[in-house]
């Protein structure tokens, strides 16, 4: 049999590199990860586009919180809170390349 293919005769593929489901949380003084645990109603704190309501958190859902605020990973990735670049630590602004106005 030809390694080239696989037991059906087809041309084998390489299978696709697994996704890194990683989310990193490149202010975690202020925010914290929790994980919601039972039924009672608590809300994510962002609406999302083209809703005019909040939406529910539910038990066993991953959410970061601030004090009172509350968001569910969709809205904290929207709104740029947490992020999938694992480098995200070299790439933000440094605080001498933000400009300073009104001096």
């Amino acid at each position: 049999m030809d390694p080239s293919t696989n037991s059906a005769g087809n041309p084998s593929e390489e299978p696709a590199p697994a996704r890194d489901y990683r989310l990193y949380l490149p202010d975690p003084e202020t925010w914290s990860a929790r994980v919601k645990v039972g039924w009672e109603k608590e809300y994510c704190f962002a609406k999302l586009p083209g809703q005019d309501y909040l939406h529910l958190l539910l038990s066993g859902e991953i959410y970061i919180q601030r004090g009172d605020e509350k968001l569910c990973l969709w809205c904290a990735m929207r709104r740029n809170i947490l992020t999938e670049d694992r480098l995200y630590w070299q790439n933000r602004p440094r605080v001498a390349s933000i400009p300073v106005s009104g001096l």
